[in-house]
């Protein structure tokens, strides 16, 4: 498997020629094996473009963090900090 910052910059790539299902299959990789990568994250949040993304894109946030992600974020600060981002996007559209 490449390495995680190799598949960040490949869904970048393709965020920016507008091909979001290869850049989300991309992002489903790096986020299985790095639940708390906020840079994925982050990505995945600019490939959803309406408010019914974004609340699908919560809902997947919420799964992760109740199902992956135990002891290693304790205060749950990637996880507000991620979802700060989200409710941005949202306000934003």
């Amino acid at each position: 498997m490449a390495k995680l910052w190799e598949l960040l910059d490949q869904a970048y790539y393709f965020i920016g020629t507008n091909h979001y299902a290869d850049a989300k299959n991309i992002l489903d990789q790096i986020l299985h094996t790095d639940p708390q990568n906020v840079d994925a994250w982050d990505a995945y949040i600019r490939i959803c473009t309406t408010q019914s993304d974004l609340e699908v894109l919560r809902n997947y946030i919420d799964n992760i963090w109740s199902t992956r992600v135990r002891d290693q974020d304790y205060l749950h600060a990637k996880q507000r900090f991620v979802l700060r981002r989200l409710d941005e996007k949202i306000n934003s559209l």
